[in-house]
């Protein structure tokens, strides 16, 4: 009998030592490699609970909104290094890069291309239900993508370039290349950067900024790289800049503070900013689309692009930033990742912070 309890006493001590060991792993996703969020939870929360990060949730399943998930809602659960793992193995099929197109996401786009989605998403390291931007390059299998036409432009291949921009918005530009070249680029009397969107750097893009106040019209893009035999190859296009949606708001300020919209100051304080703004980082820090610094319960007041004048000065100029109505202590949170370049209190902007992405 006490060689029955030591028995039972030795199998209940290891029942409770395999338990402990159970529940300190990270808990298993479901079987899909999903989860279904249920009344209670938060993005936090599940992101502990399965071992990951919050921003590896995020870029899994597209939120933008990591303050807002629904209950039911079924999320991807990546793994810890914050990639969904393949389902196989893909870097044997030829590819071609395509262009999304407004409003799609992967699955959409890979059934325009008669592909599956899964096989689109793991070309590009992505999920099915990953948002795609109008003109994202993508890769798809190359049985599914036409050729493109031949440019006659050296190592050359193509360039993609938007035929309008609206005012205050930003173009993207694309130029594929047969070989690594240093391409350069001038858009309305500004130099381009160009950042390779793959390994081989054979794919460069290049953001095509809109000055808010520009008058519309069309303007020149001028494209090229140097040759080897240091003969400059270049092609020029036109590209139309159109007027903005943007409205009109008078600004009310209290007499008492007038002072902070005087010539000088507003002078001062916009050659301070711009000078951190024009500052050119070459690597780019985000890789997703940026998100809503704030809860979508607060509503915005004052969007970018609104042409403003103010109830003190004799001054007009559009809004370069967004408003939005939120109560002191609301959570702020940076858009995409990068790098704080300027905190400190300003005299018409107030407490700045300045990231450079």
């Amino acid at each position: 009998m006490e060689r029955l309890s030591k028995l039972a006493i030795s199998r209940a001590l290891f029942v409770a030592v395999f338990l402990a060991f159970l529940w300190a792993q990270p808990l298993r996703a479901q079987q899909d490699g999903a989860y279904t969020v249920a009344p209670g939870d938060t993005l936090g929360a599940i992101a502990a609970r399965f071992g990951v990060t919050i921003d590896a949730l995020v870029a899994a399943n597209g939120i933008e909104d990591p303050n807002h998930i629904r209950v039911g809602q079924v999320l991807l659960i990546p793994g810890v290094d914050g990639l969904m793992p393949a389902a196989a193995p893909a870097a044997e099929i030829p590819t071609a890069v395509v262009r999304a197109q407004a409003g799609d996401d992967i699955a959409t786009l890979a059934a325009r291309y008669g592909e599956e989605p899964t096989l689109i998403a793991e070309l590009n390291a992505a999920t099915p239900t990953k948002r795609l931007f109008p003109g994202q390059p993508v890769r798809v299998p190359a049985r599914s993508a036409p050729p493109p036409p031949p440019l006659g432009l050296g190592a050359i291949l193509s360039i993609d370039a938007p035929d309008s921009i609206v005012q205050g918005r930003t173009g993207r530009l694309y130029v594929t290349t047969s070989r690594p070249v240093a391409l350069f680029g001038r858009w309305n009397d500004q130099t381009l950067h160009f950042h390779a969107l793959d390994e081989q750097g054979l794919l460069q893009f290049a953001f095509m900024p809109v000055y808010a106040l520009l008058e519309p019209g069309m303007y020149s893009l001028e494209v090229g790289y140097i040759t080897r035999q240091g003969i400059e190859l270049k092609r020029t296009f036109p590209v139309n800049v159109v007027a903005g949606p943007y409205g009109y708001q008078e600004i009310v300020v209290a007499q008492e503070k007038a002072d902070v919209l005087t010539p000088e100051v507003v002078s001062a304080e916009r050659e301070r900013v711009v000078a951190v703004w024009s500052h050119y980082t070459p690597s780019l820090l985000w890789r997703e689309r940026f998100r809503r610094p704030i809860s979508a319960d607060y509503p915005t007041t004052s969007p970018f692009g609104t042409r403003r004048t103010y109830s003190v000065a004799d001054i007009g100029n559009f809004h370069a930033g967004q408003d939005f109505g939120a109560p002191e202590g609301a959570l702020i949170f940076a858009p995409a990742p990068g790098v704080v370049v300027l905190a400190e209190p300003l005299a018409v902007r107030g407490n700045a912070v300045i990231l450079d992405h």
